[in-house]
């Protein structure tokens, strides 16, 4: 009850809305990946009103699932919605993407029925600095851990003074974007090809997403 009143005074307060997609985007991590979409919102000058990022989700992927389903049922006229969590080691990640492929979330606009949202499950194996990481290098080792990814990142000078939680990441890495896009689309491409998924990252997907709203 206390998180859908939270939707509803979410969703009065903030900027204008504009004439593209309302997101909502529903994090794993309470600070490292919510500081990050929510600085690129910023840089991006995407409107708070129509761009919701939250890292309420809790610390397990279905539980981001779940809220996001919750938060979505409190104003269901989202275009989009996105679940931004990690594998690592999480032993129900599998049925968390399960949910989101078999789930319909159905729109509606002033009451009227408006089709389904998009709904996408944005995962990382095994953590979300493997996608940080792949600003600085390209690499396809597995890691099983985000322990390792986070040992790779201290041998990266741009990750020195990297901290989960840091508020300042975006702002470091964003220069090397577009590095990051097409190191991920090959580690993406190999893995595939093997039919494995560590390490892998779908954060692509949604920056892509963010970057194109407002166009």
């Amino acid at each position: 009850m206390g998180r859908a009143r939270n939707a509803r005074s979410l969703k009065r307060r903030g900027s204008i809305r504009e004439p593209y997609d309302l997101v909502l985007i529903v994090c794993e991590g309470e600070k490292t990946e919510p500081n990050y979409f929510s600085a690129m919102v910023r840089d991006l000058r995407l409107s708070s009103a129509n761009v919701v990022v939250t890292g309420e989700g809790g610390s397990a992927p279905q539980s981001v699932v779940a809220y996001a389903i919750e938060r979505f049922k409190a104003n269901p006229s989202y275009d989009a919605v996105f679940c931004v969590f990690d594998k690592d080691g999480h032993p129900r990640y599998e049925e968390a993407r399960q949910i989101i492929r078999d789930h319909r979330l159905r729109r509606y606009e002033n009451g009227i029925a408006a089709g389904n949202a998009r709904f996408e499950a944005i995962p990382s194996v095994p953590c979300f600095e493997f996608w940080l990481l792949l600003h600085a290098r390209f690499t396809t080792a597995p890691m099983r851990r985000c322990s390792a990814v986070l040992k790779a990142m201290k041998s990266e000078s741009i990750f020195k003074s990297y901290f989960k939680g840091s508020p300042e990441i975006y702002e470091q890495t964003k220069s090397l974007i577009g590095v990051a896009l097409v190191n991920a689309d090959r580690a993406n491409s190999e893995a595939a090809d093997v039919q494995a998924d560590d390490p892998t990252t779908l954060v692509p997907i949604l920056v892509r997403y963010l970057r194109g709203l407002g166009k």
